[in-house]
């Protein structure tokens, strides 16, 4: 049995959120403030069963609580229509239960399974949290905000500190075991019956290292302590004997300094009697200690690293804090490993790693992100299943596109998009893209949005071209500049882009292609602008095929004439946009190099008459030429087609 999904309603950006889940690993990906954390915040409180607060609360459902609770208190709706009415945080899980044989024992998941119907594979839990305080006193509690000598005043401010304050004493958790095939027919559960079922732990980002050397709470250090206070029974066979070894030891050595420092420390005050007290006729003092070397060893308990060879040891504040934070989550890992085997095998683990790569480098990342399974395996007999939320390109390029969910969010809330879903309607492209990604390491999950490039030119001017528009005062019209967001640059050239515009569009980034026109007289030879006939460039030849509804196989040649013909608006396609050189001066250059060539002929002392023949790019490094200029010639003319993608990208908004 497995977790199969997760739906969370009204709880901070999650308002109609569902989660697809891995059966082994789901990893969530996506911007900064996109609720990745807190689909584990939410399932944290509710396996915990805690209280969510006021600060849990969606903003876009803030009002239409307090309008609600107006209209009770003003005798407009009943209290049972309130109850009703009112948006609750909730959140499902489901469990399919396919694989497993009828005679398997189903455990801790027997308790939410109400539908005796054998062909029911799924089971439904359901969490909400809804009104608990009794009628006579929440209108108790509210009264006096509303009304001041029976007169209708109501204090807003009030009434919200009273919201406010007491959230967690008008609403309560409730666990239900539905039935999937009617709704209706659902029981009331335990917060222990769940927890059995949903053995869970969270490593959250912000992992104590003791950095310091002190023995902080979780450091790693109190954690290799910790196997002083286990039973044996809970320890691995392989380290029990060990373990007890090591206790016996230490209870001789307890026992024979105990009797030793009795006898000394007796002797040194027997000898302070002739201060005056005690005198010989009163009961004489001896010393009794209490000496634990075991405390010792926990208190002073410390890691350090050793050389093979030399066998000198340096302290654990002399390594790096990659290693440190991927040696704590190891023993993280290894100890709720341990716990899960106390509940045996009919259970579901689930295990949260928010951003693992902390103090990692980019190997490290990928090395953690491609042994996780593998390591969980081999410490535990009981599978877990595993979330982790991220950052990095190197974690979310190594994981199968199965895995990844990405948190898109939008102006209605947060939405988890399974690419897995992607990939199987998009099947011709996904192999490349996924070896795109895993080679490249792009960012591409992570921005606001994104800027599909042919080359080293570009990647060098581009953003010194984007100040160059700002300065200019073309990215006014936006009050949240381009600039200002995360645009990623993604080099991938003409003959490829096309196979990223529908993952773009999927993932809901703003995406523009600025591409070469590429212009060829036939299939083989190139030739300038204006002689040409057809274009070579495979993203352009795609997105005509588009407009005209041809198949992504039709050979019909493409016109050259009409891709210079697009208007704007048939470059742009859902929320991708292209751009391509255009005549500036007269003239149309068929690649980048050539059209900044046109736009600065001073610069490059071309004299008049100038034809396309004179702007053929002839210089053997692209990278020299796109360093002299932005070194040699800071005030250059920006080609217009650039201007004109930037000017539309920094136009799109984020969030819609």
């Amino acid at each position: 049995m497995q977790l199969s999904k997760i739906r969370i309603h009204n709880y901070r950006l999650l308002i109609d959120a569902e989660l697809d889940v891995h059966k082994e690993t789901t990893l969530i990906v996506g911007r900064n403030n996109t609720a990745k954390t807190s689909c584990i915040d939410c399932v944290s409180t509710v396996l915990n069963d805690k209280n969510f607060s006021y600060d849990d609360y969606p903003l876009e459902k803030r009002q239409e609580l307090h309008n609600l609770v107006a209209k009770y208190m003003a005798k407009e709706i009943s209290f049972s229509e309130l109850c009703e009415n009112l948006p609750i945080i909730s959140i499902e899980f489901i469990v399919d239960y396919s694989s497993d044989d009828l005679e398997d024992n189903l455990g801790a998941l027997s308790p939410f399974i109400i539908d005796v119907d054998l062909d029911t594979t799924e089971a439904l839990i359901r969490v909400e949290y809804k009104l608990k305080i009794e009628e006579k006193a929440l209108w108790n509690l509210l009264e006096k905000t509303f009304y001041k000598n029976n007169v209708w005043m109501p204090d807003t401010t009030e009434i919200h500190d009273i919201v406010v304050n007491s959230f967690t004493k008008i609403f309560g958790l409730t666990i239900y075991a539905v039935n999937p095939k009617n709704m209706k027919d659902r029981q009331v559960k335990s917060s222990n019956e769940l927890s059995e079922l949903f053995p869970f732990y969270s490593i959250p980002a912000e992992r104590i290292l003791g950095e310091d050397g002190t023995q902080s709470k979780n450091t790693l250090s109190e954690l290799i302590s910790s196997f002083f206070d286990v039973n044996e029974e809970e320890l691995d066979p392989k380290v029990a004997t060990e373990i007890m070894k090591l206790r016996q030891i230490i209870e001789d050595a307890n026992k024979d300094v105990q009797k030793h420092s009795n006898e000394i420390l007796s002797y040194v005050v027997s000898n302070a009697i002739g201060f005056g007290y005690p005198n010989a006729e009163e009961l004489q003092l001896g010393v009794t200690t209490h000496l634990k070397i075991d405390d010792q060893i926990k208190n002073q308990t410390k890691l350090s690293y050793t050389s093979g060879a030399s066998k000198e040891s340096l302290p654990s504040t002399h390594n790096g804090l990659g290693y440190k934070n991927l040696i704590k989550m190891e023993f993280l890992l290894a100890a709720f490993a341990k716990d899960v085997d106390k509940h045996g095998e009919a259970c579901i683990p689930l295990l949260f790693i928010e951003e693992p790569e902390s103090h990692m480098h980019p190997q490290m990342q990928h090395a953690f992100a491609d042994y996780l399974e593998t390591f969980l395996n081999k410490i535990s007999n009981v599978h877990i299943q595993t979330f982790l939320t991220s950052h990095s390109a190197h974690i979310a390029n190594t994981m199968d596109f199965s895995k990844i969910r990405y948190a898109q969010k939008t102006t209605a809330g947060v939405i988890y998009k399974n690419l897995h879903l992607f990939a199987q309607s998009n099947a011709n492209n996904m192999d490349f893209i996924k070896k795109y990604l895993t080679i490249s390491r792009c960012d591409l999950f992570f921005a606001d949005k994104i800027i599909f490039i042919e080359g080293a030119s570009e990647r060098l001017l581009l953003p010194d071209m984007i100040t160059k528009c700002e300065k200019a005062g073309l990215f006014n019209s936006a009050t949240y500049k381009l600039p200002a967001q995360y645009y990623a640059l993604i080099e991938i050239g003409g003959a490829y882009a096309y196979k990223f515009i529908p993952f773009s569009n999927f993932l809901g980034i703003p995406c523009l292609i600025l591409t070469d026109i590429d212009s060829m007289e036939d299939g083989r030879t190139k030739a300038v602008v204006s002689k040409g006939k057809t274009t070579s460039n495979s993203t352009i030849k795609w997105w005509m095929r588009q407009i005209k509804s041809l198949s992504e196989d039709d050979a019909t040649p493409i016109a050259l004439s009409e891709i210079i013909a697009l208007n704007e608006s048939q470059k742009t396609r859902g929320k991708c946009h292209i751009e391509f050189q255009t005549k500036e001066n007269g003239l149309c250059g068929r690649s980048l190099e050539e059209s900044i060539i046109n736009t600065n002929r001073n610069y490059y002392g071309l004299a008049e008459p100038v034809t396309e023949e004179s702007l053929t790019f002839k210089e053997k490094s692209k990278t020299d030429f796109a360093l002299r200029l932005i070194f040699d010639k800071p005030d250059y003319e920006i080609p217009q087609y650039i201007k004109a993608g930037l000017v539309w990208l920094n136009e799109q908004k984020v969030l819609e």
